[in-house]
């Protein structure tokens, strides 16, 4: 019995699928805690709730900060009602000072008039007496009295053009005084400019601490623990509500027998332990340096430590697991292929809607570098996003531009449409989405602004500045209001973001001249400007353009190399905008190649630039993905990577996995999605 019984212990740790290597879904415990003590206000989760990235879990009581918050806002209304009151004494000291010396240029005119008519009339007297004394009946002392009168005259006919010169100079230079005072604050405001400023801070500083009354989830998860409960006092490191996730990601404990089988790279396939549904793929990440001491769920017997190496599987599609769930692993080496290419794997070319119906995937152009990479890799699958019904009565989604916020581990969006038509519309919002696609039922706000209109492309600028860029273009009733030319930089503030500076694109465009629009390849105007792709590099800004393309079909690409200057100057001189590149970035539309525009572009740590395309100006969903090596100004060799047949590719950038690519995918009033596109260079 004994001998049967270690037979079947043997044969379960060393048969199977596993092979005797058992992996667990890695998990991280994030506990919300306070930084200063506080009072618990309201706990908005109950143990085992299921909670997405941004999610509110605990707010804290914040009545004094909110009396503080109050008192400095008064304060700051205060200044900024003294500021217009003191410049309107100002001006009105200056329109005081220009009615006077207006009168008195009057009244120096006036003399100069009479002065000149005086001297008129002395001149005919003195004409007059002279033929008197010619014909001897005056004298000459009647002439020298004349004389005399004339020449006080002519001294005041000669000095009054220096003097009213001299009130006119005056008037303009009140006039200028009076035109920079209301362009711009001088000298005479400063006090209260400085005074304002210190107030704003103070209200920056408190509204920090305010947004830190309301802790969220950082991750998705579940909730493991609440620790306090509302009316409780929190202290700081002390955990009030404790959330469990899991990062997508197993760890396998590989025996050492096996511990030099694994390599990173190997493709891995696991099973849920006890259950034999189809596996989970994915590939090792890492594997551990040296042979260690397993963690005791990954012994055989309990009584029978074991040694080996850990070794961390990347799954290659967002999975819902059960932090330290259970799985049995193999391992695969990966078929051979060009060394130093980039791992891309083909994505189905068929819309969602279509993948059951077996349509088969357009092939990349065979003289693609990465084409023998998409040959050899499978083929992976956009997921539809979890949209929360809350949200979808909030608002539109309808994703533009993505860009990864690592630090909070999720994804920023941004929606050419917010709110509904007749309620909201143009909300100034952003949305949030987790690596699994979960998009947060809250909009992301942004203050500063009134409203948000085709916002289509965000990126991230230096330190923790976020740029977006509406279309340009016209609103399919043929109108361009202001918003829908906008330049935004935003700053993060509370749970959002604030607009710190903002420029009007086209504005400036029109009123650049043709010269230069024809410069920038619009040589018929703006009117048919779209611009849907911004990227951010090296202190410069760069525009995709979707149309116009060139009289050659290229799509346009613009540089704008000093962001801060245009931002602060509302010019284009002095911000470098130029024609940087021209690139090649057609589509497939019912099958027949189609002219395709920039939808969005991002460059990659190594310098190389990955470009989404979709038609230009046809009707129809189609798109494109293309990659260049070496990007730099001119004419672009665009590669090809992959079509994307029925599915508009919006937004592109690096994904928050590492060696991946994000896409995101717009469906209008269908459920949008999204593509982790694994990518090695």
């Amino acid at each position: 019995m004994l001998g049967t019984l270690g037979l079947a212990a043997w044969l379960y740790s060393s048969t199977g699928p596993s092979g005797g290597i058992v992996a667990f879904a890695q998990s991280d415990i994030e506990a919300l805690a306070v930084v200063e003590a506080a009072r618990v206000k309201s706990i908005d989760v109950e143990v085992g709730a299921e909670v997405a990235p941004g999610q509110v879990i605990v707010t804290l009581d914040s009545g004094s900060i909110d009396a503080e918050l109050a008192l400095a806002r008064a304060e700051e209304a205060r200044l900024q009602a003294l500021i217009p009151a003191e410049l309107a004494r100002l001006e009105q000291e200056i329109a005081t000072s220009i009615e006077g010396i207006e009168r008195d240029l009057a009244r120096e005119v006036e003399e100069q008039r009479r002065a000149a008519a005086e001297g008129e009339v002395l001149a005919g007297e003195i004409s007059r007496v002279k033929r008197m004394i010619e014909d001897r009946q005056a004298s000459v002392e009647d002439l020298s009295s004349l004389d005399v009168q004339r020449a006080g005259v002519a001294a005041i006919a000669s000095e009054k053009p220096r003097t009213i010169k001299l009130l006119r100079a005056q008037i303009a230079a009140a006039e200028e005084r009076r035109r920079k005072l209301r362009e711009q604050a001088g000298p005479e405001t400063a006090k209260i400019e400085a005074a304002l400023t210190v107030a704003r801070r103070e209200i920056e500083q408190l509204e920090l601490q305010r947004a830190q009354t309301t802790l969220r989830a950082t991750h998705g998860g579940r909730v493991a623990a609440i620790r306090k409960r509302p009316g409780d006092v929190a202290v700081p490191g002390d955990p009030i509500v404790e959330v469990v996730s899991s990062r997508g990601q197993l760890v396998a404990c590989v025996p050492e027998r096996a511990a030099l089988d694994v390599q990173p790279g190997d493709v891995a396939k696991a099973w849920v332990r006890g259950q034999s549904k189809a596996p989970l793929t994915g590939r090792a990440v890492t594997v551990g340096p040296v042979v260690l001491e397993l963690p005791t769920r990954c012994w055989p017997s309990l009584n029978l430590p074991a040694w080996g190496r850990d070794v961390r599987i990347e799954l290659d599609h967002p999975a819902e697991l059960l932090a330290g769930q259970a799985f049995e692993v193999t391992f695969e080496r990966p078929s051979s292929g060009a060394p130093g290419l980039p791992d891309v794997p083909t994505l189905p070319a068929v819309p969602i809607a279509q993948a059951a119906q077996g349509a088969q995937p357009a092939q990349p152009a065979q003289d693609s570098p990465v084409a023998p990479a998409v040959q050899r890799a499978g083929a992976g699958e956009a997921l539809r996003m979890t949209v929360p019904p809350a949200l979808r009565q909030l608002s539109r989604f309808e994703p533009s531009g993505v860009l990864p916020r690592p630090a909070e581990s999720r994804y920023l969006i941004v929606s050419d449409d917010t709110g509904h038509k007749g309620e909201g519309e143009g909300a100034p919002w952003l949305f949030a989405m987790s690596a699994t696609g979960a998009v947060a039922p809250e909009p992301v706000p942004v203050t500063g602004v009134k409203e948000l209109v085709d916002i289509e492309s965000i990126t991230a600028g230096e330190g923790d500045d976020v740029y977006l860029l509406s279309s340009q273009g016209y609103s399919a009733k043929g109108k361009r209001k202001k918003a829908r030319t906008a330049l935004l930089r935003l700053k993060p503030e509370g749970r959002g973001f604030r607009v710190d500076a903002e420029a009007y694109l086209a504005e400036l465009l029109d009123a650049a001249g043709p010269a230069v629009l024809a410069g920038l390849g619009l040589p018929g105007g703006t009117r048919p400007l779209e611009i849907e792709g911004m990227a951010y590099r090296d202190g410069a800004l760069y525009f995709g353009l979707k149309s116009p393309l060139d009289a050659q079909g290229n799509a346009l690409i613009w540089k704008l190399d000093a962001p801060r200057a245009l931002l602060e100057s509302k010019r284009l001189d002095g911000a470098g905008l130029s024609l940087w590149a021209r690139a090649r970035v057609d589509v497939e539309l019912s099958g027949a190649p189609t002219p395709g525009g920039i939808s969005d572009l991002s460059f990659l740590q190594d310098g190389s630039l990955v470009i989404t395309s979709t038609p230009s100006t046809a009707d129809g969903d189609a798109g494109a993905l293309f990659h260049v090596a070496r990007p730099q100004a001119g004419v672009l060799s665009p590669r090809l990577v992959r079509r994307f047949p029925g599915l508009k590719p919006e937004g592109i950038s690096p994904s928050l996995s590492p060696g991946k690519l994000m896409i995101v995918f717009d469906a209008g009033a269908d459920v949008p999605s999204f593509l982790e596109l694994p990518w090695q260079g």
